[in-house]
């Protein structure tokens, strides 16, 4: 759950983007999962989707630990970048801010180093990254 105020606008990295309301000093913890406001998925839970429910999560998501992570907020509109604002904490339990952020910049994090191969769900679901790697967001 995000632990700033942010708010939805358009993004010049890809569709809708998550953009700060408020100074977020270096350090500051973004985002924080909160159990049942997020959402965990396991392989044998993708099994049983729709194919339309995979997709979503293909778009969304993120792996961590053999799971998909689905954030209950809008910080699932993080776009990528490889210079992020925002990245994991050493024990990846939180997502911080990198840098001070001003308020009207966008919130992004570094796809390639915030999550885990989608190895477990081999055959059942491909990350967005994986289906089309021109289109990172």
């Amino acid at each position: 759950m995000l632990r700033v105020k942010t708010s939805l606008k358009p993004s010049r990295i890809h569709g809708l983007g998550l953009f700060a309301e408020e100074r977020i000093p270096r350090g500051t913890v973004v985002w924080l999962y909160e159990n049942g406001l997020d959402l965990r998925f396991w392989p044998e839970d993708v099994e049983a989707m729709a194919p339309e429910a995979r997709a979503f999560l293909a778009r969304y998501a993120y792996c961590e630990h053999d799971t998909l992570v689905l954030c209950g907020d809008d910080a699932r509109f993080m776009n990528h970048s490889p210079e992020a604002t925002c990245g994991n904490n050493p024990e990846r339990t939180a997502t911080l801010a990198l840098r001070d952020i001003e308020p009207g910049e966008e919130l992004t994090d570094n796809y390639v180093t915030m999550e885990d191969p989608w190895t477990a769900f081999d055959g059942l679901i491909d990350s967005e990254l994986l289906l089309r790697p021109s289109t990172i967001h």
